[in-house]
């Protein structure tokens, strides 16, 4: 498991310790391409950022729009360590979705309960 100190309102390749197959991953994403990723245990969707006016590659994601909320508030913890993960196994696109809805279930003790069945 990687980690990665948040620095910035993107989730940059260059600030992730400990995985670098994982930041290479994102770097090789086309522009606009999904991949979701486990923040802290909760997994999250983003998007490959488009290169700069000038053509440089940009390594940086954002997470999609039903995934803000839930990025802002760990923007909240700019300077901490997280961790981080690609996901792994079938995700199913609907539960994922309905993640960011359905906050009141996003709490330490139900990820400690629920997390890994």
């Amino acid at each position: 498991m990687a980690t990665m100190i948040i620095r910035d309102d993107a989730l940059w390749a260059r600030h992730i310790e400990g995985d670098a197959a994982l930041a290479q991953r994102i770097r090789a994403l086309p522009a606009d391409d999904a991949i979701v990723l486990r923040i802290e245990g909760r997994p999250i969707r983003f998007r490959k950022m488009r290169d700069g006016r000038d053509g440089r590659p940009t390594d940086g994601v954002r997470p999609d729009p039903d995934f803000a909320e839930f990025w802002r508030a760990l923007q909240r913890r700019r300077g901490t360590m997280v961790t981080i993960e690609p996901e792994t196994g079938a995700i199913d696109p609907y539960l994922l979705s309905l993640m960011a809805t359905l906050t009141e279930w996003n709490s330490p003790e139900d990820a400690a309960a629920y997390d890994g069945l």
